[in-house]
């Protein structure tokens, strides 16, 4: 505990102020007043002490502690005051004066006897020497509405503080207060008057209680409804909580916690919806190039789908054109003539018609990798010009003529499988693709996810 030296506005300066001062406090062995001459008896059949105030001033008003004052007299140059055994201290006000707060009586209080108490007022004459067995003990807590008690015994707290005149030498101190740990020791009064502040440490701390993604959630403090989040608490008393968190339509959610001394405990709860969030559809968009040896083809790949399952379309084509008036194998023999007859068409000069639509699903493995599989319909169209004319049951046809050659010119079912990579938000793809078994080419393309 620090000891202060000086305080803005405290009692000890308002003291200063005060003219009223206790100038000696004596017993009077041989004044039997409180006995025989005039004893009064407490609210408890007992005999009162007597303390017999010398002064001048009769409208001095005076407050005693927890015992009370039995009864006053004002009497030539004194002012009576009857108080029960045991009374340890008073109070002196005047309008004018000022007021000397809180003096402890230097001596024990007997039933019966007679003390006597010599004012100085602050009169001129005959001023008496205060004696120097008194000391001014301030006494500040925080809380400010802690208990204190002097002594053993508990003394009034005006505006946050405890003041006293009280006799030079060793008193004890206790503050208490509700959730506060007790302080407690000893102070030596002397020359110097004693200001101090005693400051208890909490036994209690906070809670505010959160809740994510809503609030308003119901929140449970050992079993009790104390509120909804966003929660704040009072004080609570040190200890381990149980804490759960309730609201409709959400899983609800338990924990343990301990709250310590001085502490602000701030748990917040991640809330599960008991409604299965629809999960947003997402895009794979990617553009394709397909590869065999005699064409090229160009196509598209949309998907759609949520979490690990899509559904896919697809098309490609070479974007050209080839038909037949006549048709041949792939060894160039023209249908309806001898194999040995049929002349060569001309160089070079060939016609491709490539297209394929195609459906199918694509499944998620990992954040990375996709695999996918169609089929569809699918044709390829391989047209040849005819190097010289040729006549074919009866019918010339000229040189130019295109002839179809059968065998490399499938139609029907287009299968194809492959894979593709993501890499944040864009696609890599890689795959086959096949019409009717007989023509086949690799594919590749990129895109993107929305």
């Amino acid at each position: 505990m620090a000891m202060l030296v000086t305080m803005v506005c405290c009692p000890a300066a308002l003291a200063q102020q005060s003219k009223i001062a206790v100038a000696s406090f004596s017993r009077m062995e041989t004044d039997i007043t409180a006995r025989v001459t005039a004893p009064k008896k407490d609210q408890n059949g007992e005999i009162c002490a007597l303390i017999r105030i010398v002064t001048n001033v009769k409208d001095l008003m005076f407050e005693s502690d927890a015992l009370g004052i039995t009864a006053r007299e004002n009497r030539t140059g004194e002012i009576w005051l009857y108080v029960p055994r045991g009374a340890r201290r008073i109070s002196i006000l005047h309008e004018e004066l000022g007021i000397l707060r809180n003096y402890f009586y230097p001596e024990i209080i007997e039933k019966g006897t007679v003390y006597e108490m010599v004012l100085n007022t602050g009169d001129r004459e005959d001023k008496p020497v205060v004696e120097n067995n008194m000391q001014l003990f301030v006494l500040r807590p925080e809380p400010a509405n802690a208990n204190v008690y002097i002594d053993d015994e508990q003394v009034p707290i005006e505006n946050g503080l405890f003041s006293a005149t009280m006799p030079k030498g060793e008193h004890t101190y206790r503050v208490e207060a509700p959730m506060y740990q007790a302080d407690a020791g000893v102070v030596t009064l002397a020359d110097e008057q004693v200001i101090k502040s005693v400051t208890l440490k909490p036994k209690f701390g906070y809670m505010e209680i959160f809740s994510l993604p809503v609030q308003n959630a119901d929140v449970y403090i050992d079993s009790v409804k104390v509120g909804t989040t966003p929660f704040r608490s009072d004080r609570m008393a040190i200890k381990e909580y149980s804490i759960r968190i309730e609201k409709e339509t959400y899983f609800p959610k338990d924990t343990v916690v301990t709250l310590g001394a001085g502490e602000t405990l701030r748990p917040t709860f991640v809330l599960e919806s008991t409604i299965k969030p629809k999960v947003p559809l997402t895009t794979l968009a990617l553009v394709q190039l397909g590869y065999n040896p005699n064409s090229t083809t160009y196509g598209a790949m949309l998907g759609f789908g949520r979490k690990k399952n899509y559904f896919y379309v697809g098309f490609r084509s070479d974007f050209g054109s080839a038909s037949g008036d006549l048709e041949c194998n792939e060894s160039g023999i023209i249908s309806g003539t001898d194999a040995g007859s049929a002349p060569f068409y001309a160089e070079g000069k060939k016609e491709n018609a490539r297209m394929s639509i195609t459906a199918g699903y694509i499944r998620q493995l990992n954040s990375k990798l996709y695999l996918y599989a169609g089929a569809g319909y699918g044709s390829r169209t391989l047209a040849y010009e005819l190097a010289a004319p040729v006549t074919i049951d009866g019918k010339e046809y000229e040189a130019g003529t295109t002839v179809k050659d059968t065998d490399n010119s499938p139609t029907g079912a287009a299968i194809e499988v492959g894979g593709i990579l993501r890499f944040g938000k864009f696609l890599i793809s890689a795959g086959y693709h096949t019409v009717n078994g007989a023509y086949h080419e690799v594919t590749g393309g990129i895109g993107l996810v929305f």
